[in-house]
């Protein structure tokens, strides 16, 4: 969500962020329904500056469709700013809360407001509309405003619609279960459901190649389930729908707060952002992750240009994915995440990313063990900050020689599992692999090819004492999978030597492992 508040005739200041029912069926309090509403009527008040607006924009050549819920949410953050007295707009999770309440489906409402002197306030709408819809590809839009005789508050309030959902309750029972059926629009596919569960866990479903698609959400436990739908286009990986379904539980009250204060450099923003996420695994039961020099760099060259291209997106403006832009930095993981989002402030920042599923499982992988964080502050009038945050699996480091054995161990019980002898230790053999394992990375022109033909090149020497050579190698993040290659299962081979080492490797994780595996046939 990016909101722009104006005092009028002052220059603009941007705020904004990202990214129950009784059981038996008895509803306990209102419910709404999330769904697309039409044929908005914008209050006598703001009818004419609704109007200036859509021609204004029209002219433009753009096109933006009125809403009714988004028009209700207008209504709320204005009253809300004359109640406020100096003119202040509600915080991100305010206008967020205020938008799910009247079944505002759409992610990250967009929020242009002013505040003046009643009579008074009379910003060119049509202008910041038009420019709102050209960098963002808003689609629809809402207009209300309010006065308390001495002052006045005009409110605009877009979003941007990519799916067509049918409507759904906002409150249900356990046991019930939740139908999405909908379409997806211009031109995205492959739609997924995201789901945080009232325990924290979060879980995604694949409902198919699209644009059409159907899912159902069993609603087994009591509490609050955040629902997102996710979908494929152009620039990657986007939030379509997020909203929450309060199962047996009454919606938490909307709190009275304001977005505000001084605005925070980028990198106050990106140690806040490091502390919030970390505070969050913590209290998941979960390691914190480590910043990551080059991963850093990674982030914010991506954040710095999604600033300076006014776009939030996971692909770049040249189609550029997050992989491939990790690998032009010597990075690769097996394990690779980014979460991008605008916003206002750290706090904001964090709270819109762990109230998107899709989002708060990237924060909350239990795998990923280093992140990069950059943010950079747009420039215009907006102000606002964009981040970056990339998480990668980085090897910890090991001990050689426990693991070899701890290697070994398992092989041979995955061989008797299967009904084969256990491999004899051979000192040859295990001296032969740790030095082509060591070489792997001492010698970072050598490809594991090279390395493990050098090893057979060696042990043909020593054909009086084998019959037959083999060797095979992994090499990863860790060590998980590495006793399990099915050459170890070669009933024939009976002597094993296991060489382990660890290190950095280009378009390879950070102390990656790599295990050399040479086994032998007797004579």
């Amino acid at each position: 969500m990016r909101a722009l508040l104006s005092r009028f005739g002052w220059a603009l200041v941007a705020l904004g962020c990202q990214g129950a029912a009784q059981r038996g069926g008895a509803s306990a309090g209102p419910s709404v329904a999330y769904h697309q509403s039409s044929g908005y009527e914008p209050t006598a008040a703001s009818a004419p500056r609704y109007s200036a607006i859509v021609e204004a924009v029209r002219g433009a050549g753009l096109g933006v469709s009125p809403d009714e819920a988004l028009g209700a949410v207008a209504e709320a953050v204005a009253a809300r700013m004359v109640r406020d007295g100096n003119g202040r707009t509600p915080s991100a999770r305010v206008v967020q809360a205020l938008a799910w309440q009247r079944g505002v489906s759409d992610p990250i409402p967009t929020v242009l407001a002013f505040f003046g002197q009643a009579g008074a306030v009379t910003p060119d709408l049509g202008r910041e509309v038009s420019a709102l819809v050209r960098s963002d590809g808003l689609t629809h839009l809402g207009v209300a405003s309010s006065r308390d005789g001495a002052h006045e508050a005009v409110v605009v309030v877009l979003s941007q619609r990519r799916v067509r959902l049918e409507s759904m309750p906002s409150r249900a029972a356990v046991g019930a279960r939740l139908a999405l059926r909908g379409s997806l629009l211009a031109g995205l596919r492959t739609p997924a459901l995201a789901v945080t569960r009232p325990d924290g866990h979060a879980e995604e479903t694949p409902l198919g190649e699209g644009p059409d698609f159907f899912g159902q959400l069993p609603l087994n436990a009591r509490g609050v389930w955040q629902v997102e739908l996710t979908a494929e286009g152009p620039s990657g990986s986007t939030v379509v729908a997020n909203f929450p379904v309060y199962v047996e539980v009454e919606p938490p009250a909307t709190p009275d707060e304001q977005s505000g204060g001084a605005a925070e450099a980028p990198e106050v923003v990106e140690a806040a952002l490091l502390e919030s996420l970390n505070a969050a695994r913590r209290a998941a039961h979960l390691r914190p992750l480590e910043p990551l020099a080059a991963l850093v760099a990674v982030s914010r060259a991506h954040a710095a240009e999604m600033a300076s291209g006014h776009f939030v997106a996971h692909n770049s403006a040249d189609g550029t994915t997050p992989g491939e832009r990790l690998r032009r930095a010597g990075l690769q993981s097996g394990l690779s995440l980014e979460n991008v989002g605008r916003g206002y402030s750290a706090r904001e920042l964090h709270d819109g990313l762990m109230a998107s599923p899709g989002h708060r499982a990237n924060i909350l992988n239990p795998t990923v063990t280093h992140v990069g964080i950059g943010v950079v502050r747009e420039s215009g009038p907006s102000g606002g900050l964009i981040v970056s945050q990339d998480f990668i699996e980085v090897a910890a480091a090991i001990d050689a020689a426990a693991a070899a054995r701890t290697l070994v161990e398992g092989i041979n019980r995955n061989r008797v599992a299967r009904g084969q002898p256990a491999f004899a230790a051979n000192a040859t053999l295990s001296a032969a692999a740790q030095e082509a394992a060591t070489a792997f990375f001492a010698n970072p022109g050598r490809s594991q090819e090279d390395v493990l033909g050098a090893v057979s090149q060696r042990l043909s020497r020593e054909s009086l004492l084998f019959r037959r050579i083999g060797v095979t190698a992994a090499f990863g993040p860790r060590l998980d999978g590495a006793d399990r290659l099915e050459p170890l299962f070669d009933r024939d081979m009976r002597m094993l030597g296991v060489g382990v080492a660890q290190g950095d490797r280009r378009n390879a994780p950070p102390n990656s492992v790599f295990v050399v595996y040479v086994m032998a046939m007797p004579r």
